[in-house]
């Protein structure tokens, strides 16, 4: 006030701190535009830290309006939102193509109109951490276990979180969780994984399935694709005057996704109208030439191979999700390199870049220095097309990155196992080209020792034997002590027990997991402990007294140090499941190790969750679920006698033409 020097001025009109944050969070896009704002905004720096998801979310919501405008009511609806609203977790499954995605945004779009937060999320980390206790939430997974190695290492990492967040989600009211995965997928992760295959996960799943789209919905599928199409409208009418849209309903190749890209007209703009009718019609007679005809006809040679390139490298997610461009360019121009289509001495620095351009927007997106696939049938498509000898044979010559190879001796493996002449000149070629193309990246070492491993038995080559022992991949792996037993049991009893001073390289290990235990410079997380005494148990190798009294230490340290105060309140009851997860697994192995105290404060403050989650679900039925069930109950019903009446008359012609006829020029 001294300062203003005014007589209007009076202390109370002065706005101090609590009232400029009062005023600021009712005006959040204030906060947003300046930047030095938020340094006193735990909102804004929440979004910040949760970028990734409030941007994925975003994109979702956007998609999701699209939908909206095509999407027809089928029974899959009903009963999924059945499951949803009585389990609260959903995992819809079905082959690609078929309409998983689009349902189970369409479910959450329902509860997005009752004002419930959606979260897109791509991990399930990311769940967990956007997880809220007071908020109404519905969390969307697509292609959840598309996002995880079906390796049994890699999916233990995420399995236990995912079954933990369904658990956590099951039990409150204001919590939906939707996953969706195709169904080969999903059974392949069950029979890896215990936590996928338990019985609430059965319960909450929905296959979907072509067969519970009868014809009047099969119809209304494409009219309102055509309706909200920015297609020639010559190209319409000649698609109704042909008497193909009969064809197209009826035609046992009808899928979703071929009525959405069929529909599209940046993808059928170069078909003329009068050849449009007959185009449809031969995609679904062939399927795969969705992509097939562009693939081979309408792009080079170099833009192919920029693709299956692409197939083979590894996809990130964070900070932003897709392949890094500058890690794909040395695989790429050493692949041109291999196949002839440059000399080394007339090489085109620009290629990479110009190839880029040339599938951008029609195979790939490309967002700063990130490129994904447009469409997830892309790689489908291309999972056919790198499965032969001349492409893996091509590729494994132009490794330059240690994932890359990883990933393409995974595939070759798996098409060529009962040939081994094959697999033989394949693995040569990868040896010879990580020998000489100073290969980058990193992974750990006992991953990598299987890669190596591997080669090593199938071509016998002396020369990458020496290259190997003389640290020509030093660079390239990390160590992971708890992951080490398996391999020292590969090196002392078993399949790489043959190489040369395998017993030697056995002794090293032992000593660094030794040292892991018993020289450990920080306590040790619960995780490892766990994750160490899972190795050990499994294991049938034999350890000093020494090393399990160190281990023993170890474990008991760390179970000690927990503290539940330390975790924050939203996330707390998911740690906490955690934590007892990992003491029943070291106890399984060490009974004497876990401190039953510490173990019983933790079931008892998970015990209270329980019991406010319980009093919850009782309050939210109280308060909700008379209403929307008998809701529910009604549309259910009202569909179902529509569905009825579909099936019994089975949508004649007659009514197929009045629904289409709308579509014609007056």
């Amino acid at each position: 006030m001294e300062c203003l020097d005014h007589s209007s001025v009076e202390a109370a009109n002065i706005w101090g701190r609590a009232e400029i944050n009062d005023r600021l969070r009712v005006h959040g896009k204030v906060e947003k535009r300046h930047i030095k704002l938020w340094l006193s905004s735990a909102a804004v720096l929440e979004h910040v830290l949760n970028n990734n998801i409030a941007v994925f979310t975003e994109a979702t919501q956007d998609e999701i309006e699209r939908i909206l405008k095509v999407f027809v009511v089928n029974p899959s609806l009903q009963k999924a939102a059945k499951v949803l609203e009585d389990r609260h977790c959903l995992i819809v499954s079905g082959p690609p193509g078929v309409g998983k995605t689009t349902l189970a945004q369409v479910l959450a779009a329902e509860y997005c109109e009752e004002d419930w937060e959606l979260v897109a999320v791509s991990t399930i980390k990311d769940a967990l951490d956007a997880f809220s206790s007071d908020g109404m939430q519905v969390f969307v997974f697509d292609d959840f276990l598309g996002k995880i190695k079906l390796d049994p290492q890699s999916l233990a990492r995420d399995e236990g979180r995912i079954a933990r967040f369904i658990d956590m989600v099951a039990k409150r009211g204001n919590k939906r969780f939707i996953l969706t995965t195709r169904s080969y997928v999903f059974q392949a992760a069950r029979h890896i994984s215990e936590a996928l295959d338990e019985e609430h996960i059965d319960l909450s799943e929905l296959v979907l399935d072509l067969e519970a789209y009868n014809r009047e919905i099969k119809a209304r599928i494409l009219y309102n694709h055509l309706y909200h199409s920015e297609i020639d409208e010559d190209a319409i009418s000649s698609l109704l005057s042909s008497g193909h849209v009969q064809k197209i309903v009826d035609h046992p190749n009808y899928m979703p996704r071929i009525i959405q890209w069929m529909t599209d007209h940046l993808r059928v703009k170069d078909i003329e109208p009068s050849q449009y009718p007959k185009r449809f019609v031969e995609t679904l007679n062939h399927p795969h030439k969705i992509w097939e005809k562009a693939f081979r006809k309408h792009i080079s040679p170099q833009a192919r191979l920029l693709l299956v390139c692409m197939y083979f490298s590894e996809t990130e997610r964070f900070p932003n999700p897709g392949i890094n461009s500058e890690k794909l360019k040395p695989f790429f121009d050493q692949a041109i390199h291999k196949s002839d289509q440059q000399s080394s001495d007339n090489f085109n620095e620009r290629l990479f870049e110009e190839t880029l351009r040339e599938v951008k927007s029609s195979f790939i997106v490309v967002d700063g220095g990130q490129i994904n696939f447009i469409n997830p049938s892309v790689l489908d498509f291309l999972s056919k097309e790198v499965d032969n000898l001349r492409v893996l044979e091509l590729l494994s010559s132009a490794v330059v990155r240690v994932d890359v190879a990883k990933s393409l001796w995974s595939a070759a493996n798996r098409r060529f196992k009962d040939q081994p002449t094959t697999l033989k000149k394949i693995a040569k070629s990868m040896q010879k080209a990580i020998q000489s193309n100073n290969v980058t990246g990193h992974m750990p070492l006992h991953e990598l020792a299987d890669l190596i491993g591997e080669l090593l038995l199938v071509a016998n080559e002396s020369k990458f034997l020496m290259f190997v022992r003389q640290g020509g991949l030093k660079s390239t792996f990390w160590t992971n002590e708890v992951e080490l037993i398996s391999l020292v049991e590969d090196l002392e009893e078993g399949r790489f027990r043959k190489f040369p001073h395998a017993s030697a390289y056995a002794r090293f290990l032992r000593s660094q997991l030794y040292n892991y235990v018993a020289k450990r410079e920080y306590l040790l997380e619960l995780d490892e402990i766990a994750t160490l005494a899972e190795r050990l148990s499994d294991s049938v190798l034999e350890f000093a007294d020494g090393f399990f009294d160190c281990f023993k230490e170890a474990a008991q340290e760390s179970i000690e140090a927990l503290d539940p105060s330390y975790e924050s309140p939203d996330s707390r009851e998911s740690a906490l499941g955690d934590w007892l997860d990992k003491i029943e697994t070291i106890e399984m192995y060490f009974p004497e190790v876990v401190d039953s105290w510490k173990k019983h404060e933790i079931e008892e403050i998970l015990y209270g969750y329980e019991q406010r989650a319980e009093q919850e679900m009782e309050h939210y039925r109280d308060e909700r679920h008379l209403t929307r069930s008998s809701a529910s109950n009604n549309k259910a019903e009202m569909n179902e006698r529509s569905s009825t009446r579909g099936s019994q008359s089975m949508f004649p012609d007659r009514d197929l033409g009045a629904m289409f006829a709308s579509l014609k020029k007056s």
